[in-house]
């Protein structure tokens, strides 16, 4: 069981790896996004202030010569003149002096006082230093020039950074599929692996299995006959008879033991015919019934028919091995269920008990061969009917029982009545 935990310790290992560099890079991705778009958006109101400047640049120099700069009259005309060729870009153009008080405008003059959220304000003092003159014209004390430039001019900064973000966007959904196929990928070929080691185990181990079973039953037979023999030649309460009969109950189990190993390592090819599931249940009640009754235990089976193509005799003994593991977890007064049901092409064969259910362990490792959750089992039952499920194309899986215990589902493929 310490071994099972690290192995699926290793296996998790290169999941967990992958996992952490996909989501390393995807949050690389998206801190380099919303750094970019943080950057555009500056960018955006960077381009606009230099818009701005350059609009109040051209405008300032028109407005060189003497009676220009300090003339309210002389900036109206200009405004006026000019406005047309920024009116693509600019909502009003204005000359403002102290207090806010407009001495020249064009455009939209109701914006200039309450431009609204769609215009970027663009002020600065007319004869600013950056546009090459040291000191204001007399008369020109706090005289600014203050242009409302439209934010859509600059809009194609906004999509570029919108753009930005939806392909990093991508970029990351792209890395996390990529991420997901290749986890997938991976288990894949982790189970393959797995698969592949432990069928050349399960081969080395069933031609190990049919050599032992071979050397071991004839004797065995031979024990167990000579011991029924002595039985019979000694009176019924002689004190030897016990012993005699756990001889023979144990030489028994070793032939249970030979029995499962011969069919474990050299499992028939299996005879399809058509047949109904239903007597062959009531078969194995009937079969079963002294076990039940010594048990205290009910078994509850559906009514027929239920007609199914498979092979009979493989299907007996699959549900012999399933209803006996049910009946041995069950507690007396318990009851086992078993309930068909047809979907999505299959035959779906439910043996449901009221034991104690797993206790905490992997139901999959109860399916492996020679482990056992019982004191007496041999180990091989549910693996041997795992091998004759998948030879009959279909599959046999353990999990909890919704109403406490175990439960046991069978798969067969259902191809429906014929005609």
């Amino acid at each position: 069981m310490k071994e099972s935990a690290r192995t699926r310790a290793q296996e998790a290992f290169p999941r967990r790896w992958v996992l952490a560099v996909a989501l390393l890079v995807s949050l690389g991705l998206l801190a380099n996004a919303v750094y970019t778009y943080i950057t555009l958006t500056r960018l955006r109101a960077q381009y606009l202030d230099n818009r701005g400047y350059e609009i109040a640049a051209a405008l300032d120099t028109q407005a060189r010569g003497a009676g220009r700069r300090n003339n309210p009259e002389y900036w109206q005309s200009l405004l006026d003149t000019h406005y047309d060729v920024y009116s693509g870009s600019a909502a009003f153009l204005a000359v403002v002096g102290p207090e806010g008080r407009i001495l020249a405008s064009a455009g939209d003059t109701g914006a200039i006082l309450d431009p609204g959220p769609d215009l970027f304000i663009f002020e600065d003092a007319l004869g600013h230093p950056r546009r090459g003159r040291r000191e204001a014209a007399p008369g020109m004390n706090d005289w600014k020039m203050r242009i409302g430039l439209y934010t859509s001019s600059a809009d194609f900064i906004r999509r570029l950074a919108l753009f930005q973000l939806a392909i990093s966007a991508m970029a990351v959904l792209i890395i996390l599929g990529l991420t997901f196929f290749l986890l997938r990928t991976l288990d894949r070929f982790l189970k393959l692996k797995a698969r592949e080691g432990e069928e050349a185990q399960l081969r080395a181990l069933g031609v190990m299995s049919a050599s032992l079973a071979h050397e071991i039953r004839n004797p065995l037979g031979a024990m167990k006959g000579l011991t029924q023999l002595a039985q019979e030649d000694l009176d019924p309460g002689h004190p030897a008879q016990e012993r005699l009969r756990t001889v023979v109950g144990e030489a028994e189990r070793l032939e249970r033991l030979v029995s499962d190993l011969l069919d474990f390592a050299r499992p028939r090819e299996p005879e399809i015919r058509e047949f109904d599931l239903v007597p062959l249940l009531g078969d194995l009640r009937s079969m079963l019934q002294p076990k039940l009754a010594a048990a205290g235990v009910t078994l509850d089976l559906p009514d027929g028919p239920v007609t199914l193509r498979s092979d009979p005799a493989a299907m007996r003994q699959v549900l012999l091995n399933v209803l006996l593991n049910a009946l041995e977890a069950s507690p007396p007064g318990g009851a086992i269920g078993v309930t068909l049901a047809r979907e999505g092409g299959f035959l779906e064969i439910t043996v449901d008990d009221a034991g104690p259910g797993f206790g905490g362990r992997d139901p999959e490792e109860l399916v492996r061969p020679f482990v056992t959750g019982k004191t007496r089992g041999t180990g091989l039952g549910l693996a041997v009917s795992r091998q004759i499920m998948e030879r009959l194309g279909g599959s046999l899986t353990l999990g909890p029982n919704p109403g406490g215990g175990a439960r046991c589902t069978l798969r067969l493929p259902d191809p429906g009545p014929r005609p």
